[in-house]
Order: C-alpha cells, then structure tokens, then sequence
C-alpha cells in the first residue's frame, strides 16, 4: 500500500496496526464559559459543561505504549477535579503491568498528562522539543502559565531527559512503526497530535488540540491556551486529516468519547473503551 504525505514531507506506511483504548479516569463539572475562550462573543446562554479526563493505549502483541499518563490522584483533589479511578489502578485492571510499558507518548507537559510518568523509570519518553524547551525556560515561572503544570513533572522529565530517555520531536515525525507524531502548538507550546494507524484505519488522539467535540465541530477555542491562531491551525489540522484519511478523531476531554465509541457512558461502571 502506498504511503499518504501528513506534512513536512513524512510518509505513514501503514505498516503496523495497534488496538487502540481510551482509558477514562477523572471528571469535571464546569461550565461553558469556563471552558471556552470568550464564550461571551457567541451571545449563547451558559450552561453547565463535562469534561471526561484521559490517557490512552497503544497495544501491538506484546507491545505496549502509553500516550500520556494522566493526573496524580493529589494533584487533582488539589485542584478541584474528581478521581474516578487512579490511572495506574486503571492499568491494572486492564492486565498491563509497569513493566510492560515501553514507550511513553507525551502530548503536552499540563499537570492532567504527566502526573504518573515517575511509576515507569524505564521506559522512553517521546516529548515535543518546544513543549519541554518552553516549560524548562523562565516564561514558565509566571503565574498564568505555571498554573497548568506541576513542577516535580517538569523537573521529573529534564532529569529524564539528563539520563538519555527523552526522544524530542520536531515538526511531523513517524516515532513508531504505525505512529507519527505531529507538533501543532496552541493549546501548550508544543502541544502534539498523535496519529495510530489501527486496524480500522487511522485514529487521531488529538489529547488538547481538541478537548471536545464541539470545539471542533462549531470552531470555538479552548479557554486555555499559548497562541490562538496555532489552535486555529491544529483544528485545520485535524479536520484535514479527517477529509484526506477518513480518520477517527478523539478528543482529549469529551465525555461522549465514550457514548460514540460503545461504552457504557457511565462514569463508575467502564475504565476504557476501544476507539481503533
């Protein structure tokens, strides 16, 4: 099969295929005009809003990768989300060991995706150059930026980085056979977009490009963000390789991830659900 141009010039060959899970751990009640970027400009009536937090499976054979690891259970009471289940008791329950895991995908360095990389010292993690270059530079330190990001995270990943376990990417970049990684800002500096090719066909784990359906489909910014017409772009992004590959976009933070995908759609009864 031939291969299909992403960007920059890098081909997906479609040579591997990866059962693909999105593992739903944590919840947030808010409302729309929290979680949109001046949702005031809309002149829609607020309401109450669901975020659903997530990390995700790559799984080949005996292959495992994590794309992100979720929050730490402290971190999240700290900051008012709620804990459905802890998402290495999530790993758990899925039959995957720390030990099985040997490459971790990190989208973004945000607090919600970091908070668990301490429990797997030997794996590899996959890192955009900007996000970990922003976040160990001194714009980092100011308020409206380290409030997203838990220092012993960051610190945990340069000294990852120090010891050779780090892989930074740049631009697009196939990280794995059947994986390309695609840096597309925004959202976090470096924020990335992961695309798996499954058996179905590609899936986009957009992580924070796109938290929720919606934001997507009515082109309305997230409320947190680095550089709005990056957002703008890496919703392009995604909607082109929708248009050109026919992929299954999931959001980061949709609750319906869930609904669309098979699951139960209730919060305490199902850990994870197949999205490729």
């Amino acid at each position: 099969m031939s291969g299909v141009e992403l960007r920059d010039g890098v081909e997906d060959t479609r040579t591997a295929a990866y059962e693909v899970l999105a593992v739903r751990y944590g919840t947030l009640v808010s409302r729309k005009s929290e979680l949109y970027y001046r949702y005031e400009s809309y002149r829609e009536p607020d309401t109450e809003a669901s975020m659903a937090y997530y990390f995700w499976i790559l799984r080949s054979g005996a292959k495992v990768v994590l794309v992100d690891t979720g929050f730490d259970p402290a971190a999240a009471e700290r900051r008012g989300r709620t804990c459905l289940v802890a998402p290495l008791d999530a790993l758990a329950e899925l039959g995957i060991g720390r030990k099985d895991v040997s490459t971790i995908v990190v989208t973004h360095l945000h607090y919600d995706h970091t908070g668990n990389l301490h429990a797997f010292p030997e794996a590899e993690l996959v890192v955009p150059a900007r996000e970990l270059d922003f976040w160990t530079g001194p714009y980092a330190r100011r308020a409206q930026f380290a409030s997203h990001v838990e220092v012993g995270d960051v610190g945990y990943v340069e000294q990852a980085a120090a010891e050779g376990r780090v892989r930074t990417t740049e631009g697009t970049e196939q990280i794995l056979d059947g994986v390309v990684a695609i840096t597309v800002g925004g959202h976090s500096p470096g924020q990335q977009v992961t695309v798996v090719e499954s058996a179905g066909g590609a899936v986009v784990l957009a992580s924070d490009a796109v938290h929720l359906y919606e934001e997507l489909e009515l082109d309305r910014p997230f409320a947190v963000m680095h550089d709005l017409e990056q957002m703008y772009a890496a919703y392009d992004l995604v909607k082109n390789l929708v248009r050109s590959r026919g992929a299954v976009v999931v959001p980061g933070h949709d609750p319906d991830v869930f609904v669309r995908h098979g699951g139960d759609g209730k919060e305490h009864d199902q850990v994870a659900v197949r999205v490729g």
